[in-house]
């Protein structure tokens, strides 16, 4: 019986197209969304199950998440299993397959391709059965017709024009089979967007599974809101949330996560050649299970937030919305979440080391709650006179504080010199090195212009450094800054002075040391017997250093006397004469070698003492 894959040649893409087509994925019903200051959402969700199957649209950009976290929950028990494509299905089937990609271009590439085949041509009423040849061109009035070559059962060789009166089927069902196939692995394209994971059980009965999954999401974001009621600041976060998971939410619950959840990217839908030796990666996440669930208690009605229930863990804290939330694919959202009143915790902070001018006015924030605050810009509304200036919030952990600037008070004025100077405290001199230790003193003064509208009281922290000791009294030692606060009266200059001392011991080679730096030593030596050893010390570096000099130069005289003296020599026997001239040059000869040896005789003695000299300083020095 032919089978009915029939082919039209006008209108062939619209015939495709239920070739194409495949089994529409199931749409789940997303029943919870958890969104993650990590950049994840974990997604549970119901899937209908019909005859033992079901199916799930997925981004591409979402397999690896998917693949490495799902989790399945069939309430019949039965062992469920998925299926993707393969990373490389269609490549994979048109490698197992007669056709190309191109070849299902049209009805003549199709048919070209499929020279042998079996079919039945229909002209106009008319069915002819017969085998395809192959398809050629002729010659037509706008280019090349396709024309196709058929023998038929008696044998015989038709020609059929390839226009919109003919269409065709194909007789065997392998070779409709193989059409299929093609048209499928088309459908899915050589790099999808989209895939398709298909659920697999042994029981068909109908029913929900459960399904559990992470991908990849936007950060959600909070807007802090601080508002002076005069009673206290009133705090509220609201969440900004983008549904970017695909799939539109109608009354979930949604949980706003934040905290250090470490989440890893699984490579696991690639295909991947392992080398000689492969170093493979981990992957998972890392979570920890919260805590019992604490409701918080709404505030006011006229600050109403949306009601919460929290819960916070080792690594996170989770806001979970008591009423479902509706957002569709694409879509965002904002509601406060969170309300909190503090006191008024506002400063006038001075970072020492800025190089600012003026102070900031300040928000000092601390978190009461038993769970973490989500970072977020703040907005501060200063009562009546309205916004007051920006800041930006880091996650606070339970009982954490951060100082937030939102604004500059120009009407204080600040300036800042530093000076340092090193005493040296101990000197000791021994096997060639001096070791010295030296006390290192670091003023800060900060000169501070008051305000010509009012007292104020300036929060100044000054920066701690690294082994360097805050000496001036009154401060409370922070983190990394030590706190002081100053108060500046209208219209008056306030001088402060911080004041830092560090020891430093160090060794230095005193070969390398020069004449500045010991008389600097000896000027500042600790005690008396110190003093005169470098006194000493450099009294003989200094007769040491005038030997050597005077060594050279007689050294220097020597070689010209004795330059001088060869020439002479040359000169003489190159005249080879007995002129006056030539009895004076011999005369001169002899008058040099006395000079040549009283000039040998003193460099000596010069190089003689200064070796006597660097003794002298090595016993001086130990070294």
């Amino acid at each position: 019986m032919p089978v009915p894959l029939t082919l039209h040649r006008a209108a062939l893409p619209c015939v495709l197209l239920p070739l194409l087509a495949l089994p529409l994925a199931a749409e789940p019903r997303v029943e919870a969304v958890t969104l993650s200051t990590a950049g994840t959402a974990l997604i549970e969700a119901a899937l209908p199950l019909e005859q033992g199957r079901a199916a799930l649209d997925l981004r591409r950009a979402d397999i690896d998440a998917f693949l490495k976290s799902v989790v399945v929950g069939d309430p019949a028990g039965s062992v469920i299993h998925l299926r993707l494509p393969g990373p490389a299905a269609f490549d994979d089937a048109f490698a197992a397959l007669p056709l190309a990609p191109e070849d299902l271009r049209g009805m003549a590439t199709l048919l070209d391709a499929m020279a042998g085949a079996s079919v039945t041509v229909d002209r106009r009423g008319v069915e002819t059965q017969g085998v395809v040849m192959g398809v050629s061109n002729r010659p037509c009035e706008h280019g090349p017709c396709p024309v196709l070559t058929l023998r038929d059962d008696a044998g015989a060789l038709r020609a059929f024009d390839l226009d919109d009166s003919l269409s065709l089927r194909f007789d065997d069902t392998a070779d409709a089979a193989i059409i299929d196939s093609a048209l499928a692995a088309l459908r899915l394209g050589r790099d999808p967007q989209a895939l398709t994971a298909t659920f697999h059980s042994d029981d068909p009965e109908g029913r929900e599974v459960s399904l559990q999954w992470l991908q990849s999401a936007p950060v959600w974001k909070t807007a802090w809101r601080a508002v002076d009621t005069g009673g206290g600041l009133a705090l509220t976060g609201w969440a900004v949330i983008e549904n970017t998971t695909g799939q539109d939410w109608d009354a979930v619950q949604l949980t706003l996560a934040t905290g250090a959840v470490q989440t890893l990217r699984a490579d696991l839908y690639d295909r991947r050649d392992a080398p000689a030796f492969d170093q493979f990666d981990r992957v998972g996440i890392l979570q920890s299970a919260p805590s019992p669930a604490a409701r918080m208690a709404p505030e006011a009605a006229e600050a109403a937030v949306a009601e919460t229930v929290v819960d916070d863990g080792e690594s996170f804290s989770r806001f979970t919305l008591t009423e479902p939330v509706t957002l569709a694919a694409g879509e965002v959202i904002s509601l406060p979440f969170l309300r909190e009143t503090l006191g008024d915790a506002r400063r006038l902070v001075f970072r020492g080391g800025s190089g600012a001018r003026h102070p900031m006015i300040a928000l000092d924030l601390e978190n009461p709650l038993p769970l973490r605050l989500p970072a977020g810009v703040l907005t501060f509304y200063d009562g009546a006179r309205g916004h007051a200036g920006d800041a930006q919030v880091p996650e606070l952990a339970p009982g954490a504080r951060a100082v937030l600037d939102f604004a500059r008070d120009t009407g204080i004025s600040l300036r800042e010199d530093v000076a340092q100077t090193e005493t040296l405290t101990e000197l000791r001199i021994a096997d060639g090195m001096a070791r010295l230790t030296e006390d290192r003193v670091r003023r800060t003064t900060y000169r501070i212009e008051g305000a010509a509208d009012g007292d104020r009281r300036l929060t100044l922290e000054h920066p701690r450094r690294g082994t360097w000791t805050i000496t001036t009294p009154g401060g409370d030692d922070l983190l990394d800054t030590t706190r002081f606060m100053i108060d500046v009266p209208a219209g008056e200059t306030v001088t402060f002075e911080v004041t830092e001392r560090q020891p430093r011991r160090r060794e230095v080679a005193l070969a390398r040391v020069d004449s500045a730096q010991l008389a600097l030593w000896m000027r500042d030596a600790p005690d008396a017997e110190t003093r005169a050893l470098l006194a000493d010390l450099t009294a003989l570096r200094r007769n040491l250093a005038e030997a050597q000099r005077e060594a050279r130069r007689l050294r220097t005289e020597t070689e010209a006397l004795i330059a001088e003296q060869a020439r002479l020599v040359d000169l003489i026997v190159a005249l080879d004469d007995d002129t006056a001239a030539s009895r004076d040059r011999r005369a001169r000869v002899d008058a040099l070698d006395a000079r040549i040896t009283e000039a040998t005789d003193a460099a000596r003695a010069s190089e003689s003492h200064a070796a006597d000299l660097e003794r002298r300083i090595a016993g001086l020095i130990g070294g």
